[in-house]
């Protein structure tokens, strides 16, 4: 006949299959830190594809550290909030500009029915350039639609001629 497992091995053999699970947790996480590439502002996703489809939106996004854009507000402990103007652009692609004018300081960039306005009647497209070209274009950023997700990439800026700048 079998006879009944004594409760003090039982309680043994959980303790010790407890111990083993903490033991491979304190080895698993810190290689899970060390192998992971480090998190930065390369990669933030600030809409759905759906959303910007919609139209035009505006986005408050939290920075890891500040990069010196128009518009960047201190967020406390060495981060910095932004807004951006997210729209829809050619062939299914998406601009992504700052949400503040590149001329006067605290002067918010408003979205309007065919444009971008600021607080002094400034215009700019939805894709960050000048309509008066004596005025710069606003701090534009590289983006992307990845699996329905408009990731944008906020440690650069797209310079007037296109290509992807560093500030």
């Amino acid at each position: 006949m079998d006879e009944p497992v004594p409760v003090r091995r039982a309680a043994v053999g959980c303790l010790l299959i407890a111990v083993a699970g903490i033991v491979v947790a304190l080895l698993v996480r810190p290689a899970i830190y060390t192998l992971a590439p480090p998190r930065d502002d390369s990669v933030v996703i600030v809409a759905s594809a759906s959303e910007v489809a919609n139209g035009p939106m505006e986005r408050e996004i939290l920075l890891s550290r500040s990069r010196g854009w128009n518009g960047e507000r201190d967020a406390g402990d060495g981060r910095v909030q932004l807004t951006l103007i997210i729209a829809p652009s050619t062939f299914g692609a998406v601009s992504v500009v700052a949400a503040a004018s590149p001329v006067t300081d605290d002067c918010p960039i408003e979205i309007g029915a065919d444009r971008l306005v600021d607080c002094e009647g400034r215009e700019w497209t939805y894709a960050g350039i000048a309509i008066d070209p004596a005025d710069p274009p606003l701090d534009r950023f590289p983006a992307l639609v990845d699996d329905g997700a408009v990731v944008v990439d906020l440690t650069r800026t797209i310079d007037p001629e296109g290509t992807a700048g560093v500030p």
